[in-house]
Formats: structure tokens, sequence, C-alpha cells
């Protein structure tokens, strides 16, 4: 028996995702922000150990060391964060996801 009428499959990947999906997957933006600034006679000690998240080319997820300033104007904007001289404390999940256009749908901060 054919399968006449029904919708041609997606284009499906070495690694297993349809074009849509992996487009979805590779638009998603995730930092780990860890940042503490205390102030001191000196100015200001800093403990950074922020980290940004992606998906590889073989679509595993990993995540590389970076710092809050080093982040994208939209992470450092959504956490309040505008210099390192700022004597304060930001840990949380920031992450940014776009529609099938490319365009910015969402805008997360999780505090913890």
């Amino acid at each position: 028996m054919g399968a006449s009428g029904m919708p041609p499959l997606p284009n499906i990947g070495s690694d297993g995702l349809s074009d849509e999906i992996r487009g979805y997957r590779d638009g998603l933006e995730i930092y780990h922000v860890d940042y503490e600034g205390q102030r001191n006679s000196g100015g200001v000690d800093v403990r950074d150990s922020t980290q940004e998240g992606f998906y590889d080319e073989n679509g595993d997820f990993r995540w590389v060391g970076t710092s809050l300033g080093g982040t994208p104007s939209w992470v450092q904007e959504t956490v309040g964060y505008r210099s390192i001289n700022m004597s304060m404390t930001i840990q949380g999940i920031a992450m940014r996801t776009r529609d099938y256009e490319g365009q910015v749908s969402e805008i997360i901060w999780q505090t913890y």
C-alpha cells in the first residue's frame, strides 16, 4: 500500500533534526550569569563566572566561559549591568529566542 495523500516528510539532517527545528535551536541565545562585585578601599573586587551556552556543529550543548562585560548588550540591559565597577551580585539565566523568521520573540531572565 502506498502513502498517497500524505504530506512529504521534512528534510532530516545527519543530526536527526529538520531544517526548521535546527534553525530554532540555533536561534537560542543562552547565558548563565554569575557575577559578584564588592566595593573595598581599593575599588571593586570582581568574581565573574559568566558562561555562554551554545550548540556545536554536532548538535551537542556546551558552555564556554565569558564575562558579563563581554556579553551582548541585550544581556547586560536585561540584568541591569552597567560597568565592571558595579558593586552587586547578579545570578541567573538569560535566554533570548527567535521565531522562524529570525525575529526576537522572547527574552527571559530567571534569577536564582
